[in-house]
């Protein structure tokens, strides 16, 4: 392989990223798809639960438990959860399926972006691409995803049944039409994307194979998945293991390789950059869950001595969704690969 043109550099080291991004996608597929065979719905459920509710709150850990980044973030980490709680209590009050809607669509276009993001931090360890590759990249996670949403037959059925709620009907020739387009501009836009790694090579510039390495592996997870199975909630526990497992292990070593090269700027964070209290981070992983636990189930009412227990529990339940958009809004503006502070980390 020729070392000018392929420029292979790791998001963590060698053995993390073939375990973790490389290798993990596939591992999910197969227990996924094992555990349909296997395990009850609610198994699937509390295996996904355990890993997406500490993913949330790790954001958390990382932003209020640095005075630094805290200070950076100030008004939107005080703001935010305030204005995302409230607006999550009114809607699913008074506009429950608005809520659902608003919560879904984003977690598509969150899940896509982790995926850029990892794109991102790929090339620029390697030092690949142009500056146009950025685009490029944002584009193929958009337009793949898009097109596994419209054209698999697990979110097809979910799209066209939606339509149909609203009374919009389709017929099979409208969707038809829909996948087919959708199939040509993906194919399309698979060629352009090709062709600008070709003509990066021909340029000069360095492709990192591990990158494509790692894309690959996310998309034939979404699309198997969804290609193979009818319910929903095994292509939940494939994805959430993929997404929740690389976003928690990012944090982790996003923390340990900040607090290296700057010493940290609070005691929390280089108690848990320190190996030998791995089992902290595991600790707090598990309290996360629980508080999650304590505070989505229902379990208000009673802080309210009997009254308003309704609404206690409306907002309780609430806490689920904003939980979610807490973590969506964090996200999409805390790992900017290009700004200094996050390159301290990566």
């Amino acid at each position: 392989m020729d070392s000018t043109v392929f420029r292979p550099a790791y998001i963590v080291d060698r053995k993390h990223d073939y375990l973790w991004f490389i290798s993990l996608p596939f591992a999910a597929v197969a227990f996924a798809v094992m555990a349909q065979q296997y395990l009850p719905g609610g198994a699937l459920a509390a295996v996904t639960f355990w890993i997406t509710a500490p993913h949330f709150f790790l954001t958390g850990v990382r932003l209020y438990g640095s005075p630094i980044e805290f200070q950076r973030w100030r008004e939107r980490l005080i703001l935010s959860p305030v204005l995302l709680v409230l607006l999550a209590f009114v809607l699913i009050k008074y506009a429950p399926l608005t809520l659902v809607l608003l919560v879904t669509l984003w977690d598509y276009q969150h899940s896509l972006m982790q995926q850029h993001g990892f794109a991102r931090i790929y090339d620029y360890k390697a030092k690949a691409g142009t500056t146009s590759t950025k685009s490029f990249d944002l584009y193929f996670n958009w337009v793949f995803f898009v097109n596994m949403l419209l054209v698999s037959p697990l979110f097809s059925t979910v799209w066209v049944r939606t339509l149909h709620e609203w009374s919009i009907p389709v017929g099979t020739e409208t969707v038809q039409l829909v996948q087919d387009l959708s199939w040509i501009v993906t194919i399309a836009y698979g060629l352009v994307y090709v062709g600008h790694a070709i003509w990066c090579v021909r340029k000069g510039y360095a492709l990192n194979p591990l990158k494509y390495l790692f894309l690959f592996a996310s998309y034939f997870l979404w699309y198997y998945i969804s290609f193979t199975t009818s319910y929903l909630m095994v292509y939940m526990l494939a994805h959430r293991i993929m997404h929740g497992m690389q976003y928690n292990v990012i944090i982790y070593f996003f923390n340990r390789t900040r607090v290296e090269r700057t010493g940290g700027d609070s005691a929390l964070l280089r108690y848990l950059a320190e190996a030998k209290n791995f089992k902290g981070f595991l600790f707090i992983c598990a309290i996360c869950t629980l508080v999650w636990i304590a505070l989505t189930e229902g379990h208000m009412g009673p802080l309210g001595f009997g009254m308003a227990r309704a609404d206690l529990d409306l907002l309780s339940y609430s806490l689920v969704s904003s939980f979610a958009m807490i973590h969506y809004w964090y996200d999409a503006f805390i790992w900017k690969v290009h700004r200094t502070e996050t390159q301290k980390g990566l």
